[in-house]
């Protein structure tokens, strides 16, 4: 029972059996779905808080303070191990820091429970059907949802002029801040090869190049595409030169999108839309992220063609 109470036990025992669960999602199944990011954090806190609560009454912080120390070390093991990278464990921790309410609470009351003489199964019950539960979602894995984002600036420039700048605009010199210089991609310049509709786009970002056949060319007023190649959504931070996190490829990608010029006494309302899929859950937090970070992108786009076609 004192090896249970161990601080050292208590936190990292727990985050041991969340990185072997973690690593099973991630690295077999590739999956970042509900057992990773709302079952995994409550199960170390359960597991965490139990340990320091068993056969014991212990304030509802220390289990949860604890219960976090057990989340943070779970982290550490994640960047040593090359599982992932800083940024998208930065992404997720507000997510795990709430999730450790229910599950410290759940810990602390199971622990205490057992001053009773209940045996304590409920802990070895978890940890035994959560893998399970990691291959039934790998299983039943949804159809990623098309979300959409539009930004839009107010232009002091006639139409025409920023219609030709939209369609192929010029290196951007700001330098990139806030996400960006975290390692999320961010873009550079866009060219094109062709006019009309069957022309190819390319908007090259700091990771690579999307590939974007135009579906619409209607000047000056609508330029829309196809967007058939992704390059990767950020460069991981971590220790080592490169993180091949699953998630880099394939689980947030951007189908189409497109430029709308809306002419209004005397300016311009440029309008950029994209519409792309998301695989990562729950998609109530995910998307709110990635939405953010889309429209960051945008804003990034048409600031430049904005101060371009204003100074031009």
């Amino acid at each position: 029972m004192k090896t249970l109470h161990n601080f050292w036990f208590a936190t990292v025992v727990p985050a041991l059996i969340g990185f072997g669960f973690a690593v099973l999602s991630i690295r077999y199944f590739e999956q970042y779905g509900w057992s990773l990011f709302l079952g995994l954090p409550v199960l170390v806190c359960f597991l965490s808080a139990f340990c320091t609560s068993f056969r014991r009454s212990i304030p509802f912080s220390q289990a949860y303070w604890t219960s976090v120390t057990s989340l943070l070390i779970l982290g550490g093991f994640i960047l040593v191990f090359a599982i992932d990278g800083l940024i998208c464990l930065i992404m997720a921790l507000p997510l795990a820091l709430m999730l450790a309410v229910p599950g410290a609470a759940l810990g602390r009351a199971v622990g205490k429970a057992c001053m009773r003489g209940i045996d304590p199964v409920v802990p070895l019950l978890l940890i035994w059907i959560f893998p399970g539960l990691i291959a039934f979602e790998a299983r039943e894995v949804p159809v990623p949802q098309v979300r959409s984002v539009t930004s839009s600036v107010i232009v002091n420039a006639p139409a025409g002029r920023v219609w030709d700048i939209v369609v192929a605009f010029p290196q951007i010199s700001e330098p990139p801040g806030g996400i960006f210089q975290l390692g999320v991609a961010y873009p550079v310049e866009a060219r094109i090869e062709g006019q009309g509709v069957g022309a190819i786009r390319y908007c090259t970002f700091s990771t690579g190049s999307f590939v974007e056949p135009i579906t619409d060319w209607e000047r000056p007023k609508l330029l829309a595409f196809n967007v058939t190649a992704n390059p990767e959504p950020m460069k991981e931070f971590s220790f080592y030169k490169k993180v091949h996190a699953p998630h880099l490829h394939g689980y947030m990608v951007s189908r189409r999108g497109q430029f709308r010029l809306i002419e209004r006494d005397g300016h311009v309302v440029l309008e950029g839309t994209t519409w792309y899929t998301h695989s990562l859950y729950p998609l109530w937090y995910w998307g709110l992220i990635s939405d953010g970070i889309i429209h960051r992108i945008h804003g990034r786009v048409l600031n430049h063609i904005k101060r371009i076609a204003e100074a031009t």
